[in-house]
């Protein structure tokens, strides 16, 4: 239990589709459970159908049959219409906002603030009507956090597990060209990528990849990730002053880009969705990449089973030392409720079920991820693959920072696409890292003009987050 208060003070202070259903709606669905597609199931037919969306593949086995099960004996009539993404997940759920088709259930994408999730798109419900104070109880004090799943007395998502972004790498690769242990500094991973690939690139073994197919996703989930533990900006704004700087994402984007140039890194890492490079590093042709904490064991267990001696470390920084939290892949909240649902009390019902005791409990013992329900937690096994890899758990310096800016809309493209442009050589990284402030500044202002109050916290630094004004 005390292990859990610890995780909860840190993180509460981040187009395929395989259903149990038709495709209900979402789109290019698949059955999982003997239905055609487009046609609902005998066990739907009678019963309130609940979508539910999530991309979490990696607990796909685990979830399916307990799924198939709640529709079985649920005594509410409901039928959960369970469908899994991929990494366009964030432009599908927008879509089917837009088409009035969105799943009555679904998992926040993680790349909008709450504020824009609720007051600007307006795409998710408010559950505190539905919880009386012993439900609130179960999952533990300081639970709900403005900005993170609470606004005002509005509840609008519920903890369920941490993740963060770690670096996994490959030992018996790192065994091979004498590689003692993981890098700890930005010069590091590169030289140890170049290791690797002089050595054994020949066998097709190269020493680093990346998802580069998903801006967002792979910059969000390792590039940020870095600044922020190196001590720079989150996603390029500096909580202290005010504004957008990105300069701190220079020896970030150096990094990368040389490993890219040299040819050490994975060829066509550019186009790598997440999934094929992760069959490619179970493959044993990849020695390192950055991906979080919550998904690779379930991934390298049902997903790409594989032989390979594989571990995890905490991510390099630009000098070794870490300078600053960093934020969590995400923490304090995942999954929502769509406002516009028709069936609002059976939306509620999957939530509780999907946040039980008797899925969560399991769920973390499994090592599925960083369980956040004090409940469900507290008098289960813990999971090998934490007492196996350490790093995969939650430390001190994983939380979630302040909330960032809402309604700032840039012209032209976004600083990921930009940040992966620079990577591959499209885009010179001083006069990208100058436009970007110009352009991310230039929004801000706007928004500030407008009447939003800036956000300035003038004792704030990256690692101490004093938010005094």
């Amino acid at each position: 239990m005390k292990q859990y208060k610890r995780i909860l003070a840190a993180a509460l202070a981040g187009t395929m589709a395989v259903s149990l259903a038709a495709c209900g709606g979402g789109t290019n669905g698949s059955s999982a459970a003997g239905a055609s597609s487009g046609s609902a199931p005998a066990e739907a037919e009678g019963k309130i159908t609940i979508s539910y969306w999530t991309t979490n593949r990696h607990d796909q086995a685990y979830m399916t049959p307990l799924i198939e099960e709640f529709n079985k004996t649920n005594d509410k009539n409901i039928y959960i219409d369970f469908q899994v993404y991929a990494d366009n997940y964030s432009q599908m759920l927008d879509l089917a906002f837009s088409t009035n088709t969105a799943p009555d259930v679904y998992q926040l994408s993680g790349l909008d603030t709450l504020e824009v999730v609720v007051n600007e798109k307006h795409q998710a419900m408010d559950m505190a009507p539905y919880m009386d104070e012993e439900y609130r109880a179960r999952f533990g004090e300081g639970a709900f956090v403005e900005g993170i799943n609470a606004l005002g007395d509005g509840i609008y998502s519920l903890p369920y597990t941490a993740s963060a972004s770690r670096l996994f790498y490959n030992q018996d690769i790192f065994d091979r060209v004498g590689i003692e242990e993981p890098p700890q500094t930005l010069d590091e991973l590169v030289a140890d990528a170049k290791l690797i690939t002089e050595k054994l690139g020949s066998e097709g073994i190269y020493g680093f990849s990346g998802n580069f197919k998903s801006a967002a996703t792979s910059v969000g989930r390792s590039i940020d990730m870095i600044v922020m533990r190196s001590g720079g900006t989150r996603n390029g704004f500096d909580y202290k002053t005010g504004t957008y700087d990105f300069s701190s994402y220079k020896p970030v984007l150096e990094a990368y880009k040389e490993m890219f140039a040299t040819g050490v890194a994975f060829p066509g890492s550019e186009s790598l969705d997440i999934d094929p490079l992760r069959s490619q590093f179970a493959a044993g042709n990849i020695a390192m990449y950055i991906s979080v904490s919550h998904a690779e064991p379930g991934v390298y267990t049902s997903q790409f089973p594989t032989d390979i001696n594989w571990n995890c470390a905490q991510l390099p920084t630009v000098t070794g030392e870490v300078k600053g939290k960093q934020q969590l892949w995400f923490g304090g909240s995942n999954l929502a409720i769509n406002p516009a649902t028709e069936h609002p009390d059976e939306a509620w019902e999957v939530m509780k079920f999907l946040h039980s005791d008797e899925v969560m409990g399991p769920y973390h013992t499994e090592g599925l991820g960083t369980v956040m329900i004090p409940s469900a937690v507290e008098n289960v096994e813990q999971p090998a693959i934490i007492e196996e890899m350490p790093n995969l758990d939650i430390n001190e310096y994983d939380q979630n920072w302040p909330p960032l800016p809402s309604g700032v809309i840039v012209e032209g493209k976004d600083y990921y696409t930009v940040c992966v442009e620079c990577i591959f050589g499209m885009t010179d990284i001083d006069s990208a890292i100058e436009d970007l402030n110009t352009r991310y500044n230039a929004a801000y202002d706007k928004v500030v003009a407008e009447g939003a109050e800036r956000i300035v916290y003038p004792n704030f630094d990256p690692l101490n987050q004093d938010l005094t004004k």
